[in-house]
């Protein structure tokens, strides 16, 4: 057994008929110290392998996984695979690999603790969906929020494998967002960093994420993207919704063109609808648009429409005060209106697509408590018929 270790691989050569692993430890912890994200084992010379001998990998793995790095086995030949892959804790935990080239490629982008810039606060866009659209929301906010934005690939791994195997196809596609999602958040001046992370489920692996980074708030496009890009269908993105105990953004209908400003805006004066208000100026600033603030008056069948609602009439006059205050901070002009409706959801959707409105921004609390249930239904009820792009807007804790 010829055991050779060099820059961030260890060539096995020869059989392996018994567990070897003491002998690679040192071996192992030495490349470790060059290259702590993780390693590679390299078995294209490996002529033989007993199920004794496949207990070196087991212990490997337990190793590297304690030291929170990564480590991959390439070039096993296919007979030897399966007799690794009888053995307890290799059948389950073994990464493995076609080549040594792929294996490094797949660890190139590895990171031990994601990085973290200075910013007070920080955004995180996932490249998922229509990615550009979400970056294009996520650049306007950080820009007036002074954030750094982060970015990143989420690659889901098969429960059928091990966390840390090589995808290399998807890996490459993953690369290539990147790497023009990076473009074009260099040419807006924006403070950036770029992630891949490994996860077993989209909307958990997004919330232990921005948990890492300690990001403020999140912008996720559920619009369909380009045929390899990955997507998150809505109920998942309503499961990271209720998981999250940060502000989530979730973007759909987007315009084909991302240069595209919103210039016709509306939100409806129900649940987080400041904060909406808020958002929504953060997104148009500059663009010399028009927000559009509808306080919904409900009027039971069994009443005229035009039947006097004094507390209702009242909260719309306090609504567009309050309205006003907050668009002049953005230096952005406010209308606001008042609907009498039979139905709050139908009647602000018929108002929306009657109006011909470029953006809807749904402010929702976390407290279910109020009109939460009206905001909630509204901004349900736009995502399915989008009338125009929508922001289902989730605050934060």
């Amino acid at each position: 057994m010829i055991i050779e270790a060099r820059e961030d691989t260890i060539t096995l050569r020869g059989a392996i008929q018994s567990n070897i692993w003491a002998a690679i430890q040192a071996a192992a912890a030495l490349l470790l110290e060059n290259h702590p994200t993780g390693i590679i084992i390299d078995c294209s010379a490996l002529e033989r392998i007993t199920p004794k001998g496949a207990e070196t990998f087991a212990d490997a793995s337990e190793y590297i996984t304690e030291k929170n790095a990564r480590i991959v086995v390439a070039g096993l030949a296919p007979e030897l695979l399966e007799i690794g892959r009888s053995v307890a804790g290799v059948r389950s935990q073994l990464p493995v690999c076609n080549t040594v080239e792929e294996a490094r490629a797949s660890l190139k982008f590895e990171e031990i603790e994601p990085e973290r810039g200075r910013a007070e606060n920080a955004v995180v866009v996932p490249l998922m969906g229509d990615w550009k659209a979400a970056l294009r929301h996520a650049l306007r906010l950080a820009k007036t929020s002074s954030a750094e934005v982060h970015i990143v690939d989420l690659i889901r791994v098969p429960r059928t494998l091990p966390i840390g195997t090589p995808l290399p196809e998807r890996e490459a596609d993953g690369q290539q967002r990147l790497e023009e999602s990076a473009v074009l958040l260099k040419a807006a001046g924006a403070k950036h960093f770029e992630h891949v992370e490994r996860v077993r489920s989209k909307s958990e692996g997004l919330v232990d994420f921005v948990h890492k980074v300690q990001a403020n708030f999140l912008v996720l496009s559920i619009d369909r993207g380009g045929k390899t890009d990955p997507h998150m269908d809505s109920p998942e993105a309503m499961a990271l919704l209720e998981a999250a105990d940060f502000e989530v953004s979730l973007v759909k209908g987007a315009h084909p063109d991302h240069e595209k400003p919103s210039v016709r805006v509306v939100i409806p004066a129900v649940g987080a609808w400041d904060h909406a208000l808020e958002h929504a100026c953060r997104l148009v600033s500059g663009d010399h648009a028009q927000v559009t603030v509808v306080s919904i008056i409900t009027i039971p069948r069994a009443e005229p429409i035009d039947a006097p609602k004094p507390d209702a009439e009242v909260a719309a006059s306090d609504a567009a005060k309050e309205a006003i205050r907050i668009a002049r901070t953005y230096n952005v002009q406010v209308v606001s209106v008042v609907e009498r409706v039979r139905d709050p959801i139908l009647g602000f959707t018929k108002f929306v697509s009657a109006q011909g409105f470029d953006l809807a921004v749904v402010g929702v609390m976390r407290e279910t408590t109020g009109d939460y249930h009206i905001a909630h239904s509204i901004a349900d009820a736009l995502l399915e018929s989008l009338p125009c792009e929508t922001v289902f807007l989730r605050t934060g804790k």
